[in-house]
């Protein structure tokens, strides 16, 4: 009897011996998994610059097409593999750069092409609202509305 009340005992002063090691390791995943949510949160990127982003890409491989002698236009351009409203996006960070104005491109050195689109990526990063004016209405983003609830009587 005696034995199994030892093991009883030294069963229990090991479960309490793992809960005070797992206490301090619970409050620090907590802490880390608010972290996490805060940070997650913080770094979503917003629907202006996702734009930016995705005409940069866009921009690049319409200025690469060009300079090797491929059409640019937007049926060209979709018969590629690229989206309606990408090319939009792309022409209309190409036409801030002032590579293309139209369906004219303006320059054919690969270089400045390069470094003009860096400089109109920088810009429109710290506003957006200067690639959004250059889409047309259809492409732009829609306000989002809130609706309001109605009141009871």
């Amino acid at each position: 009897m005696n034995s199994l009340l030892n093991q009883n005992t030294d069963a229990f002063l090991l479960s309490q011996q793992i809960a005070q090691a797992v206490e301090p390791l619970a409050i620090k995943v907590a802490q880390l998994q608010k972290a996490n949510n805060y940070l997650s949160r913080a770094n979503k990127v917003k629907p202006r610059l996702r734009i930016v982003l995705q005409a940069s890409g866009a921009a690049d491989l319409m200025a690469l097409w060009n300079l090797s002698g491929y059409r640019t236009g937007r049926i060209a351009c979709m018969s590629y593999g690229m989206s309606d409203r990408t090319w939009h996006y792309g022409r209309a960070l190409l036409e801030v750069a002032r590579v293309c104005a139209g369906s004219d491109w303006l320059i054919d050195d690969a270089g400045e092409i390069e470094t003009r689109l860096r400089v109109a990526v920088e810009r429109c990063e710290r506003n957006p609202e200067i690639l959004i004016a250059r889409l047309p209405p259809s492409r732009q983003l829609q306000p989002i509305h809130t609706f309001k609830t109605r009141r009871k009587r």
